[in-house]
């Protein structure tokens, strides 16, 4: 994947659109939320796209995670690298107005080299035909989805990061809403690597109180 200013929604967008939803568990709308399971797209579970898959050498819980890595190269020309952008993600049913939340961990083994380097989670919403909606908290005019705190250069290695998007209002013509891992890396650093991820909670919050206890970890 080549470099591009636009680096998480639109390309998202294009990306994931027409795809079908997971189904929903009763205290977590995600499947296979810590990755143990491994299961096809076609059960609900993870859809992987670039340089991404299921990995024993990093785990918060269990034996698995989710790895999403990349390699960012240095080109003799402008823009004078070309970077990545890999990631997992699922899609799961989502009315106007209904409220969610997306936590979870990350871990980097090593430091992460160049300043444009990172892993994060992400919530995005979808109408019908597959168009990104962005939040209801998203100025207008300026779409993106809703993000979380980094892993990235600054992070502890080798210790796994409380990620947290906070909470996510759907906009007018929702109908799912996509939990994404990503690993961004448009560093120029001329290395691979990349971020695990693991046991993340994806809640459908019914009241205004709700984000104070979901997720409980």
């Amino acid at each position: 994947m080549t470099n591009s200013k636009s680096l998480l929604a639109g390309l998202f967008a294009v990306l994931l659109a027409g795809t079908p939803c997971a189904a929903a568990t009763d205290d977590n709308s995600l499947v296979d939320a810590g990755f143990e399971q491994r299961l096809k797209p076609a059960n609900g579970g993870w859809r992987l796209f670039e340089i991404s898959m299921y990995s024993k050498n990093q785990a918060r819980s269990g034996s698995w995670s989710m790895f999403n890595g990349g390699f960012s190269r240095s080109v003799p020309y402008h823009p004078y690298f070309v970077g990545n952008v890999s990631g997992a993600y699922q899609e799961i049913d989502a009315n106007p107005g209904s409220r969610w939340r997306l936590v979870g961990y990350g871990l980097t083994p090593r430091p992460l080299e160049g300043g444009s380097s990172y892993g994060i989670i992400q919530l995005s919403f979808f109408d019908a035909e597959g168009n990104d909606l962005g939040t209801i908290e998203t100025a207008s005019g300026d779409t993106k989805a809703l993000t979380s705190n980094r892993v990235d250069g600054k992070s502890p290695a080798g210790e796994w990061v409380r990620l947290d998007t906070g909470v996510a209002t759907a906009p007018a013509g929702t109908k799912t809403v996509q939990a994404f891992t990503l690993y961004v890396d448009f560093s120029g650093a001329d290395v691979t690597q990349g971020v695990y991820f693991d046991d993340l909670i994806l809640c459908a919050l019914d009241d205004a109180d709700a984000s104070e206890h979901c997720p409980p970890n």
